[in-house]
């Protein structure tokens, strides 16, 4: 058993040795009890609580103390912030040779050095709280940079996680290669915020180490469950036509059906469909494909530092707007010694080439059917087009195509070809006389090598027609199994479809998300858009519906859920291809040792430029505060 003894009547065993007289712990007038009522105790009770009360009241002694330099070194953290938020939004590197903070000053300090020293140079502020900050918590080594860059990526992602909210959302995904090999997935989800608009965010560029559909869509659903994003809230998939990702048996869409076991609608990229109707239809003739082999010489040949410095014209793919100044240097190159014999026999071929009525007529051809293209390829790269959307554009111009195939068409590109062809010929061709010999015989086609203009007139004809038939057909083709129960169902929730609401056909669309149909909501909201019709101003779209009458709406849910699922389905995987383009900026040739991790995260804050600006003035806060408890618990 421990004896007591007082020392500066303090019990020892409550204070230092320790207490095992446990049998008599409980008994009055000793163990606990005594401890209780000693005069030790209540003093250091009094303490703590005293203590307890100022921490709650942010008037700790050591914040009393440490108050000012503790707004010193904030000032200087968030100077620091600024400084890289300012970087990471304008894609520019960050380190140079020199890391030292001391050598700030000295060339090939890098970006991030340099500004915050032009920064002190500016902020008298900022130059004294350097002066009070020890110089081994500077906080700008390459390890804290990435802590921040890191902070910074994480308040991005919190941010469009918490946007997301419990919205319904499509996932966009596409991948590229880098220089160096590494294969970087662009996640995108589109959805419907809480203010009732589209939107469509960059949630991460992730990486694999082997490119089959498993690993491909375990990526993706680890990557979603790290952000803490409910996979049961995606909608539909949109990818490219890769068998990888469209395969309808071993690809990714199908894969990721599986694993959620629920029907998850995949729609092929509208926009990459559209290139490949382009591709296919083009090159569908011989004649077309030597069409564009001259345009690529004319490009190649124009692009010569002997002709370049004498071209005025336009841009050579405008071949239309600048064919009078390609026919001017070709016919100067043609004729002018100082170009040289193999420049001057080359422009001798192309000017040949160009003179020809055919490639007038082509030119005017494919300008035609690719001026009716470029529209729904400029929609269908915004952000904001929904899939009833692109779908009914591409229809549009499809039936736009149709209007070509018809004779006043042709007659009226021939006669301009004609006469530009007519144009070019310095010379009039000698009139060609009939062999005698074919005399008694009956001629279906040209002798002796010889086309006449009748002869061309039937092969541009043909040409022209097959051509037509060739786009559309794609077009038809491709486009046609979107006629699908999905499609129906998108289209009864257009405002100008005569089946606008009907229950039976947009049911589809509530299914996938397991949302209750109510009949009667569906009636009161027809009723009641159409008698606004004529009141609202603007577009008679889903976008504006939903947007101009959402709180009337609200009282609606069925209907409201499904204008916002509509909304929701994506055309195209533009936005993964423009975050591409990010990353081939952020990730130059200087840049190619950054780890995969430093690089994504830069990637998504020049991505989203505008939930970084917030990371660095209304956000800042938490920015600041998610910082210093990640370096506290890291290092």
């Amino acid at each position: 058993m421990l004896s007591f003894t007082r020392k500066s009547g303090t019990l020892d065993a409550f204070v230092s040795v320790g207490y095992c007289n446990w049998k008599h712990a409980m008994a009055k007038d000793r163990g606990f009890h005594k401890h209780e009522t000693s005069r030790d105790h209540l003093s250091c009770y009094a303490m703590w609580k005293e203590r307890e009360m100022r921490r709650n009241m942010g008037n700790e002694v050591s914040t009393l103390v440490n108050a000012d330099q503790l707004r010193k070194n904030r000032y200087y953290v968030s100077s620091l912030i600024d400084v890289v938020g300012f970087l990471v939004e304008n894609q520019l590197p960050l380190r140079g040779k020199i890391d030292a903070f001391d050598d700030m000053s000295e060339g090939g300090s890098g970006l991030f050095l340099s500004m915050l020293y032009y920064t002190i140079q500016k902020d008298p502020e900022l130059a004294n709280v350097v002066k009070t900050i020890p110089r081994n918590a500077t906080y700008t080594c390459h390890d804290m940079q990435n802590e921040l860059i890191r902070t910074l990526s994480n308040v991005v992602t919190e941010a469009i996680v918490e946007e997301v909210g419990e919205s319904y959302y499509t996932l966009k995904v596409d991948g590229t290669r880098d220089p160096t090999g590494c294969e970087n997935i662009s996640i995108v989800i589109r959805f419907v915020n809480e203010s009732y608009e589209v939107t469509e965010r960059l949630l991460c560029i992730a990486t694999a180490q082997k490119g089959d559909a498993q690993t491909l869509t375990d990526t993706v659903l680890t990557e979603l469950n790290k952000v803490c994003l409910d996979s049961s809230k995606i909608l539909s998939q949109v990818y490219e036509g890769a068998a990888l990702l469209s395969g309808k048996r071993g690809g990714v869409q199908k894969i990721l059906q599986d694993r959620l076991g629920r029907e998850i609608p995949y729609v092929h990229c509208l926009n990459h469909q559209l290139h490949l109707v382009v591709v296919h239809a083009m090159s569908a003739e011989t004649a077309l494909l030597e069409f564009f082999e001259v345009c690529d010489s004319l490009y190649k040949f124009c692009r010569k530092p002997t002709v370049a410095m004498h071209y005025k014209g336009a841009h050579l793919k405008l071949i239309l707007k600048s064919f009078n100044d390609i026919k001017s240097i070709l016919t100067d190159a043609d004729t002018v010694l100082n170009y040289g014999s193999e420049t001057r026999m080359e422009a001798t071929g192309l000017l040949c080439e160009v003179s020809e009525p055919s490639f007038m007529f082509l030119a005017n051809l494919t300008h035609r059917v690719l001026s009716l293209l470029d529209p729904p390829n400029k929609l269908l790269q915004r952000e904001d087009t929904d899939l009833l959307t692109g779908l009914s554009v591409v229809a549009s111009a499809t039936a736009c195509v149709k209007k070509l195939c018809c004779d006043e068409e042709f007659k009226q590109m021939l006669d301009i070809a004609m006469h530009t062809s007519e144009s070019l010929r310095p010379v009039p061709k000698r009139r060609r006389i009939e062999s005698t010999r074919m005399d008694g015989y009956i001629v279906t086609g040209p002798t002796g090598g010889h086309r006449g203009d009748d002869d061309l007139e039937t092969e541009l004809q043909r040409l022209y027609y097959n051509t037509i038939d060739s786009v559309v057909g794609e077009l038809e083709r491709r486009f046609s199994e979107r006629n699908s129960q999905l499609a129906s169902a998108l289209a009864a929730l257009n405002p100008e479809a005569d089946n606008f609401l009907d229950v039976k056909a947009v049911k589809h669309i509530l299914d996938l998300s397991q949302s209750i149909i109510v009949d009667a909501e569906f009636e009161v909201a027809k009723e009641f858009l159409m008698s606004q019709k004529q009141a609202m101003q603007g577009d008679w779209t889903i976008q504006h519906i939903i947007s101009t009458c959402h709180n009337q709406l609200i009282a609606m849910p069925s209907v409201l859920t499904a204008f916002k699922h509509a909304l929701s389905f994506g055309a195209s995987t533009a936005m993964c291809e423009n975050s591409f383009s990010t990353l081939k900026n952020v990730f130059s040739e200087h840049r190619c040792t950054t780890l995969h991790e430093r690089k994504a995260r830069l990637v998504q804050l020049a991505f989203e430029k505008d939930l970084t600006c917030k990371c660095t003035s209304e956000w800042k806060d938490t920015v600041l505060r998610q910082y210093v408890t990640q370096v506290k618990n890291k290092y």
